[in-house]
């Protein structure tokens, strides 16, 4: 190679690659080859070929060995394909992510936390209706805890510690109790949560109270654990809200203090100036303290 093939090598290579070349390149590798990559792009064989040419030239390596009828990674192609593709991943959140951003009046707010939150905010639904109309809300139960800086949700009310994070806003409105009910006094067996980290404070209550007694199930889902325990199946640890409620159930063991976890509404800072976010948490926060004494399981008399 001359020195003027050199230096233009060497010039091209320290060239910054254009990104839409880089789509391509990682289209390319996605369906196999330029054909399938031009079919995938709405763009001609010709031109992706053209532009994967622009782009080797542009890093100073080849990224395929061209086969008749096969197109293979070279290693500097591996090395290319693993650094873009992570890029590819964040430019596909983009679109998501801003549009967390962007103001709308009529979007629903995304409420996320646990089932037992989720099955106890779904109990006073109309009353959050009332104090939040027109605002449409949208519950979304789940143990793990969602991304808001992502935008997988608005609001999320977590349990048991204080959530970390510069970028969160966190305020505690409550607090939650759990105890062990049963349909009747004489209890013959129980019924624990499965082996998962998430229960691990209720199996071990369970265990506590159990003292000898078989396990006549293992229930995860507090509906199904619900309704199981209203059939005479065993005792089990219920939310205190739900287990008191119901006439059809005794408490067989009262909460004790580990078993009554702080509840922290949680936001991210973008929230702040968002009306309906503001007012969703503004009823959340009215309704936990108004339901104080039934979420923490202090029964009249006691």
């Amino acid at each position: 190679m001359d020195s003027s093939s050199l230096d233009h090598t060497r010039n091209a290579a320290e060239a910054e690659p254009s990104w839409d070349d880089l789509k391509i390149f990682l289209a390319v590798v996605a369906h196999g080859s330029m054909n399938g990559a031009g079919r995938a792009l709405g763009q001609s064989q010709p031109t992706i070929a053209r532009r994967m040419r622009t782009l080797e030239e542009c890093l100073g390596v080849d990224l395929f060995q061209r086969g008749p009828n096969s197109l293979v990674l070279t290693e500097a192609g591996r090395a290319v394909l693993e650094a873009a593709s992570p890029m590819a991943e964040a430019a596909g959140s983009v679109p998501k992510l801003a549009a967390a951003y962007r103001p709308d009046p009529a979007a629903p707010v995304r409420l996320t936390a646990t089932m037992s939150v989720t099955l106890f905010l779904s109990h006073h639904a109309g009353s959050l209706a009332q104090a939040t109309a027109p605002i449409e809300i949208a519950y979304i139960p789940m143990r793990r805890k969602a991304d808001l800086a992502a935008g997988e949700a608005d609001i999320a009310l977590r349990m048991r510690r204080m959530p970390e994070g510069d970028d969160l806003v966190v305020r505690k409105i409550g607090r939650i109790a759990f105890a062990v009910y049963a349909s009747s006094p004489d209890v013959a067996a129980v019924i624990v949560p499965p082996e998962d980290p998430h229960l691990s404070t209720q199996a071990a209550l369970i265990a506590r109270f159990a003292d000898g007694r078989p396990i006549a199930a293992r229930i995860g889902d507090v509906p199904i654990r619900y309704q199981a325990t209203k059939a005479g199946l065993g005792a089990a640890v219920l939310p205190c809200w739900m287990g008191d409620a119901d006439p059809a159930l005794v408490r067989v063991m009262d909460p004790p203090e580990d078993m009554i976890e702080d509840i922290y509404l949680v936001t991210h800072p973008r929230g702040r100036n968002r009306a309906n976010i503001a007012q969703v948490s503004s009823a959340l926060v009215d309704l936990f303290k108004r339901e104080r004494r039934a979420l923490i399981g202090d029964l009249p008399g006691k």
